[in-house]
Parts: structure tokens; sequence; C-alpha cells
């Protein structure tokens, strides 16, 4: 039996959801390898040829001889995923449709494919791989929540690893908070639940092994619960450049008042996290209370971010412009909020009202919702948003945001934040600087390609040459800001396909 499991393309690939891929390079590239296509693969029976493919890095072979074609499919695959499912089913093979998005809107995918999987696949992966065996897939598999100490190790071995920078690894599942703009909790649920840190352990090892040293922790949040956010540091010292390991830079997503745990911050730096992405959405207290962001509140955000990257840890900051109380001049107050953050990347967003949430019920009754039912624009990274802004249209809201990334990429701008990340960042505990790209075959670091691209521009040449100058100050932080610069370069290669694509496309 011949499996094909499929991660769609983004539908718009020159937006925030695309933002995994590497942009301004030849050959296709992606930041973090895609988690659930091999973690599925791995519950899948043993004997049968699988094959994989992430659509992000490489082309879908829609002439290949399989029996069921598997999709995984979020949000911002929607229309990709449904496409694909059509181009299988008119050459007669079985398409299953499983992911976020078909367990969140599965009555849109309802005769779409041969079977849907709802749900987290691994509490019916049995009876799914069963049943496959002996041709007789039922049309719906209802999943339960899986027990987080079961998960096998991820077939990684079948992924394209030398078009990834970072691998992925799912630490635990749900989020506590109740943000208005998230879906998570509708997915995954409110409670969250753990890996046991010697089950997270056995997948940087096999990531090493495949020629990794920068690994993503998956998590809503990593820092919620911090008896159990001490736990996994406290084994990632254990293991990170032990056995005559290079160290390995670990990377998750974290919410703002993790600065206010010294001790947490200090193991962080000794595991060898060094890159978070913090959700700072605003600095207008309305803004926030309308987004429910209750641990942004009552703080001073610029200071505690201070705190963060003194620790050691490199910020990726989430920023939302365009909530109910924002005019336009809410662009011009986020640049200033931004500049003053010693934060060189940004993923800039307007507020969306994601499917099965009740802030989209909300909306639907308020009669601001847009393109409800076909999921279009449903994604964070759409450029327009499936909600009527109250201070604004859709149109100003979309050109906004338009000026403000771009704003935000421009050199003197950048520069002004870069050196204040130089200055502020720790140093890490370990010497990243042994950290080396090793993986069997691969081609170049990315950066590599990017440089030439962008020296040919006087502004980015600044900011490529200015980089080296704050590395010979502190040659300790050296692996992170070339890291942050190869970020930047890719955000600003984005932003040169966006220029080039019409806004009409992405509506």
């Amino acid at each position: 039996m011949r499996i094909y499991l499929i991660a769609p393309a983004p539908d718009d690939k020159t937006d925030t959801a695309a933002e995994t891929s590497m942009a301004g390079v030849k050959t296709p590239f992606t930041l973090s390898a895609a988690a659930g296509i091999v973690s599925v693969a791995a519950w899948l029976p043993r004997g049968t040829d699988i094959r994989i493919c992430d659509e992000v890095v490489q082309e879908v072979d829609l002439g290949a001889e399989v029996d069921p074609v598997g999709l995984s499919i979020n949000v911002s695959q929607v229309a990709r995923g449904l496409d694909l499912a059509r181009a299988f089913r008119r050459r007669g093979g079985p398409v299953v449709l499983g992911g976020a998005h078909v367990s969140l809107a599965t009555e849109i995918f309802r005769g779409q494919a041969d079977c849907l999987v709802i749900g987290a696949f691994e509490t019916a992966a049995p009876d799914f791989a069963a049943d496959l065996l002996a041709g007789a897939l039922k049309p719906e598999y209802r999943c339960g929540k899986a027990d987080m100490a079961a998960m096998p190790l991820p077939r990684r071995d079948l992924y394209p690893n030398d078009r990834a920078i970072a691998g992925v690894v799912q630490t635990s599942r749900g989020c506590p908070f109740d943000g208005t703009f998230c879906d998570v909790i509708q997915y995954v649920g409110r409670k969250q639940r753990h890996r046991p840190p010697e089950k997270v352990l056995a997948e940087p090892d096999q990531l090493y092994r495949l020629g990794y040293r920068e690994v993503s922790l998956s998590d809503d949040n990593f820092t919620v619960y911090r008896k159990r956010t001490h736990a996994l540091p406290e084994a990632l010292i254990g293991w990170n450049s032990s056995a005559g390991r290079d160290p390995v830079r670990f990377s998750t997503q974290i919410s703002i008042d993790a600065a206010r745990d010294a001790d947490l911050l200090a193991l962080c730096n000794r595991a060898g996290l060094r890159q978070v992405f913090v959700g700072l959405e605003t600095s207008d207290p309305a803004a926030l209370v309308e987004a429910n962001k209750r641990q942004n509140l009552h703080v001073g955000l610029i200071g505690e971010c201070r705190k963060l990257v003194a620790a050691g840890l490199t910020i990726r900051g989430g920023l939302i412009a365009g909530f109910y109380h924002d005019d336009l001049g809410c662009f011009e107050r986020q640049f200033a909020f931004a500049q003053a953050l010693p934060v060189d990347g940004f993923n800039v967003s307007a507020p969306v009202a994601p499917y099965a949430t009740p802030l989209c019920a909300e909306m639907k009754r308020a009669g601001r919702s847009v393109d409800a039912d076909t999921h279009r624009v449903s994604a964070a990274g759409a450029r327009m948003t499936n909600m009527l802004p109250a201070q604004m249209t859709r149109e100003e809201l979309a050109e906004g945001r338009a000026w403000l990334k771009a704003a935000l990429l421009a050199p003197d701008a950048a520069l002004v934040r870069f050196e204040a990340y130089a200055r502020t960042s720790g140093p890490p505990s370990q010497d990243m600087g042994r950290t080396a790209w090793v993986k069997p075959g691969a081609r170049r670091h990315p950066l590599h390609e990017l440089l030439p691209l962008m020296m040919k521009d006087k502004g980015k040449r600044r900011v490529i040459l200015a980089v080296p100058e704050m590395v010979a100050e502190r040659p300790e932080t050296g692996y992170d800001l070339t890291s942050t610069l190869t970020l930047y370069l890719s955000d600003c290669a984005r932003a040169a396909n966006r220029a080039e694509a019409p806004l009409e496309a992405a509506q």
C-alpha cells in the first residue's frame, strides 16, 4: 500500500501565513519543518510505503500512483487543500482530509473527500489504520484528547530535512488564556496537557542526528504553568551540549508575564532557549481589553521586553492593528511602540474572527462579518480582514497594515532596533558559535544566498554591514545577531514579493 501525505502551501504566499518559508532564495526553503504530516506518518501501518510532501519546499506529484492521499489543512491552506483534494479525487483515488480547520469547520469539507479525520488523529489512529488496510475507511473519524506521553517519534526520515532550518517538537497542547482573536482553545482545549520531559528529549535527539541545530518547541504558551516550565528547561540543560554534542538553539512561544520570573529566564538561557514569539499586540490598554489580553495589561511592555532580551531571549513580536477602538492614527502609534523595543522582527496582523470562536458568532450577529462562510480571509495573516472595522474601511486597514510592515523594515528603522537589541541582549551560557550547518547533503545556509541579493540595495547593505560591527563589539551574541539578520533579510525579500502581488489577489 502506498500512502501520500501532503501539507499544502498557504493560500496567500506573500503574507504572514507564508512566513515559515524563506524568501529571497532560489531553492525553496522553510524556517520550520512541517510537523503534522510526519507525526501522522508515525501512526500508519508498518510495511506501508509512505511519501511526504511539504508543498512549501516541494512540488506536489499529482500523478503519484498511491492509494489514499492524506491532506493536513489549517485555516491558511483551505483553498489550496480543497484544490488538491479535487485533483486527486478526479484521478479516482481515495482522499482523506484532517488538520485544524477540518476539525473546526467540518461542514465545508464534507463531500470534498472520501474520509474526514476530526480532532487529534492519535486517538483514532488504530481504528483508522485497521480500516485502511481492510479497504474500508469510514466517512468520518471523530477523535478524543490524545495521551501526550504515548506519541511515537515522528517519521522525520521521510522529510526533506535539507530544506529546513529548524525542526519542530510538540511539548504540549491547549492554552488557558482566552484571547479574543485566537482559536486554540476551540481546537485543542483550554486545559494545557504536557508531554513528560523524557518523551520530549527523544525528539531533539532524533533531530540532532538528522543534522538540525535549531529546534522549535511547539507550545501555545511555554511559560504558563511554572512548575512544568521549570522542569522542561532543566531536562534540556542536561541534554544540550552533553555527550559531545554541539549546542542546539531552541525557540518557542511565551507570554510577556515570563519576564517576572528571573529564575525561569536563567534556566531558559542555560537550556539554550534563545528565541521566543511574544504576542505584544499593542500598547493601547483599551485594545488589549478588547483582545482579552489581560496578561499584557498593567505592565510596562517596553520594560518587560527589555528584561526578556537582557536574559538572552531574542523576541519575535506579534502586533495587531485595526482594533475596534483604533483610528487611522493607530499605525503610526504602533510604529512608535515598536521602535522603542529591542526587537527587530515582527508579525503584523489585522484582527480577524477565527471560525468557530465566540467572536465569529458575535461579528455575524452584529453584521460585521465578511466572507464568514467561504473562510477565504479568516487566517490572521490574510491581507484583508474578515471583520468590518469600526473606525476605518477594510481597504484602509489593509493599506495601513502594509505601511506599518514596510516602515518597520525600512533600514533606518531596523538599524535603531538592531542596535537596541545588540546593546541589550544577554549572552548565551553556551558557545553558540560552535553550532554548525551540518546536515548531510545540505546546501549552504540560506543567508549566503540572501546576502548578495540584499547587498544590491544601499539601505539593506547598511544593515548587513552594521551587524558584523555589532558582533565585533560583543562576539558572544554573534550567532543570535546573525540569525536575526537572516530573518530580517527574508522579511525584506518577502516584502518585495508582496509589493508585486495585487491586493485583489488576497481578497
